[in-house]
């Protein structure tokens, strides 16, 4: 390999690093839009909205998460603990979000005091991997 060809696998290596950066920090603000999204269908479905309407706004609100899913499990190469990242995230978004629900349903039908404090919880495993691909891509970067 002469220098020409050295410059070359050398600039090309820096663009292809700075297009995975700008992947993780895209990846990182689709899972804050998640967790925003997931919190305002809760607030939707528990207070704003009367329930048969608003079975249809959760429906048509969980489509996002559901692409994402099936986004990541599809790509054939992504970053290092990326797919455990989103299974697990996705595990305890459901968990919380099934919970909130389910409770907030039978229990506290129309609460703010219940549905405004279970949307941001329900939102929290997002933002932790919202925090952490962004975290990488800054990282990466350095």
């Amino acid at each position: 390999m002469d220098r020409n060809e050295a410059e070359r696998a050398l600039a090309e290596a820096g663009a292809t690093g700075s297009r995975m950066r700008a992947q993780v920090r895209s990846r990182g603000i689709v899972a804050a839009g998640l967790g925003v999204l997931a919190a305002v269908i809760l607030i939707v479905f528990g207070v704003l909205v009367p329930p048969p309407a608003s079975y249809a706004i959760m429906t048509v609100g969980l489509a996002p998460l559901m692409a994402l899913t099936i986004y990541t499990a599809t790509r054939p190469v992504v970053p290092r603990h990326y797919r455990t990242r989103y299974a697990v995230c996705g595990a305890v978004g459901a968990l919380i979000y099934s919970v909130v629900v389910t409770v907030g349903s039978a229990v506290f039908p129309g609460s703010w005091a219940w549905w405004l404090p279970g949307a941001l919880l329900t939102a929290v495993p997002f933002f932790v991997v919202a925090y952490l691909d962004l975290k990488a891509g800054r990282e990466s970067s350095a």
